[in-house]
């Protein structure tokens, strides 16, 4: 019976009992797959453990939690795990698979968000954020933006590389100051005028111009490089930027860069890899036309390239002489060298000129026209050549000598300029027989001429006196130029901007004007004039008579010394026969007592009265064989200058010396 009842109680046993190792190792295959699930895209609580940093307090400023959270390239896709992490202040989620972040709506108080490098495709699917700043949406399936009224504090929004193919509803963004946008499908840029930009990035988008920009004042910075732009009109409002990048787009003239010019603070341009570089003289043309860039295609711009290209394109005067004199004097040497009339005998005095400059209009030519007229046996005009058309009245050989452009070149060609300038469109220039034809008439030489010309004229060997005219009454200057019916308003426009450019040279440069006279009134300034002339003329003529007779007499007297000394070094003959005579006796003494006495020693015969006078005469000539007297040095200069005279064939006047200048 007990056997019997045994085998009952193992058959009422269930099978699941009779294997008992099986049932853990279910257990375990279980939760690995589970555990495989949630590690394949689910957020878990270790995940959000040790991303979590940043102790401080939280909403009651009773408690100190850890508010931010970082979970990068994780792979995630599911973070509702996040709706319990209400305090998070940043959250980073770049790198991810995420497609959902609706969980957001339970994290209020967000400041930063990063999910940048996800698989968002709708922008901003949760509830407003109040007090989110920072948003990094980039590298995302974004089309389109929604409205962001909500989002009151946002300051920074970056959404690059996604889908987008405008700009909007970003209208009520206040605070927003920096907005990326590259790479995306944008065609056309809309409603960011009342945005207070001050980046913004639309780099590598299908951008052909920049219209709706216009509005942004406040935009410091603008990425627009990568598009297909061929016309930046409309930026030259935005008066606080100064960094500008148009990095490979089409821009092809230099002409299309006038709206970037115009910008004041632009300190920061890159044009590279545009048509427009290769331009010739392309960087220093840039460079000319907004002197305040400091970097021009990545590139530093130096000082030297400043000064280069304002001496290319805008010289100072003073270049421009330079320039001017040496291209003359290199013409002029290839020509045969004569000895002309306005040559004078010594460099201290040159030949006397009067030169009158000023603003066209202020009468110059008939100032000097009228002094040469009335004074015609001391002055005369020197006329100028120009290549403008003769104004009414004027003569030709009279006021100018009027030439063809070619006329002018060829006569540059052969050497006949002294200088060369250039008014406006025209070409003047003072030739050497202009002088040469007042100098044969033995008197001064009266000219008039631009401040160009007075640059020019003074790099040449000529010294002349120069007197500025210049008007102090702007408007009764117009009047006069408007009633002359001469001048154009274009030109009349030029003569009133030159006033202060000739006031300014007279202050900058001291002495570079002998005299300055108001042209306001042309009678006033003509006595002025005549007033100056005279200070020069009568002043030096009296002062020469009275110089004559004491430098003859100065000479003289330096002429008895020499002689007096020759004639007391010099012996009379009757000296030099004594002297012989004594000579010959002391000799023969010696001669007789030599037998008895030894011969003298070296040093008694060296002083011997005969070997004494040959000496001395011997030194005296090799003194003045090496160092010439003063007699000698005069004697030369008036051979010099009589020779000078007899070349020339008379004698200058008195009035050469008038305006001789003071040293």
């Amino acid at each position: 019976m007990e056997d019997e009842l045994q085998e009952q109680q193992l058959m009422s046993i269930p099978e699941e009992s009779a294997e008992p190792s099986d049932q853990p190792e279910t257990l375990k295959t279980e939760e690995q797959e589970e555990i495989i699930e949630v590690e394949e895209g689910v957020l878990t609580e270790e995940m959000v453990s040790e991303g979590l940093s940043h102790l401080g307090l939280d909403l009651t400023g009773q408690h100190h939690v850890l508010c931010h959270l970082s979970l990068p390239n994780l792979s995630l896709i599911n973070i509702h795990l996040l709706c319990k992490y209400a305090h998070l202040v940043k959250l980073e989620l770049q790198h991810n698979n995420i497609e959902d972040i609706s969980c957001l709506n339970h994290i209020p108080h967000l400041i930063y968000l990063d999910v940048s490098h996800n698989e968002i495709s709708n922008f901003f699917q949760f509830q407003p954020l109040r007090y989110l700043q920072v948003a990094d949406f980039s590298h995302n399936r974004i089309p389109d933006i929604k409205d962001l009224a909500g989002f009151c504090c946002l300051r920074k929004l970056n959404l690059d590389y996604n889908c987008l193919s405008e700009v909007s509803d970003l209208k009520d963004c206040s605070m927003l100051t920096h907005l990326s946008l590259a790479y995306n499908k944008i065609t056309k840029i809309s409603n960011l005028g009342n945005l207070p930009l001050i980046d913004l990035c639309l780099r590598g988008n299908q951008l052909h111009c920049t219209e709706g920009l216009e509005k942004l004042q406040n935009i410091q910075v603008l990425d627009l490089s990568r598009n297909c732009i061929t016309s930046i009109s409309g930026i030259q409002n935005l008066r606080l930027l100064y960094l500008i990048d148009l990095e490979k787009n089409q821009i092809m003239e230099i002409e299309d860069l006038k709206y970037v010019i115009e910008l004041p603070m632009l300190t920061n341009l890159n044009l590279l890899d545009n048509p427009v570089q290769e331009h010739h003289n392309y960087r220093l043309t840039v460079i000319f036309l907004h002197q305040g860039l400091s970097v021009l295609d990545n590139k530093k711009v130096t000082v030297e390239e400043k000064v280069s290209s304002k001496n290319m394109f805008e010289p100072p005067m003073d270049i421009v002489a330079a320039k001017d004199h040496i291209m003359n004097m290199v013409h002029q040497m290839a020509q045969p060298q004569v000895l002309y009339q306005s040559t004078m005998p010594t460099p201290n005095t040159p030949y006397p000129m009067l030169v009158l400059t000023g603003p066209e209009g202020c009468r110059k030519g008939d100032l000097v026209r009228r002094l040469c007229r009335e004074f015609g046996e001391h002055f005369g005009v020197g006329i100028c050549h120009t290549t403008r058309p003769p104004y009414s009245g004027e003569k030709n050989g009279v006021d100018y000598h009027f030439v063809s452009e070619e006329e002018f070149q060829n006569l540059v060609v052969m050497g006949k300029f002294i200088l060369t300038m250039q008014y406006g469109s025209h070409l003047f220039g003072l030739t050497r027989g202009a002088i040469e034809e007042v100098a044969n008439h033995g008197v001064v030489c009266c000219l008039h001429m631009e401040l160009e010309g007075i640059f020019s004229l003074k790099k040449s060997c000529f010294k002349p006196r120069y007197i500025l005219l210049i008007p102090t009454a702007i408007e009764k200057f117009i009047i006069h130029m408007k009633s002359t019916n001469r001048y154009t308003k274009p030109q009349i426009d030029l003569a009133v901007q030159r006033v202060p450019l000739y006031s300014k040279t007279n202050e900058e440069r001291k002495g570079f004007f002998d005299n300055v006279i108001s042209s306001d009134n042309y009678d006033e300034a003509y006595r002025t004039l005549l007033e100056i002339v005279k200070v020069y003329m009568y002043a030096e003529e009296e002062e020469e008579p009275q110089e004559e007779p004491q430098e003859e007499e100065a000479k003289e007297k330096e002429e008895e010394k020499p002689r007096e000394e020759e004639e007391e070094e010099k012996p009379s003959e009757e000296e030099v026969e004594e002297e012989k005579s004594s000579i010959e006796s002391d000799s023969s003494l010696r001669d007789f007592e030599s037998v008895e006495e030894p011969a003298t020693t070296p040093v008694e015969s060296e002083s011997l009265p005969g070997t004494t006078v040959e000496a001395s005469s011997a030194k005296a000539q090799a003194d003045l064989s090496c160092q010439k007297t003063l007699i000698e040095l005069a004697s030369l200069r008036k051979r010099e200058e009589l020779a000078r005279e007899a070349i020339v064939g008379k004698k200058p006047g008195l009035h050469s010396h008038l305006f001789k200048q003071h040293t």
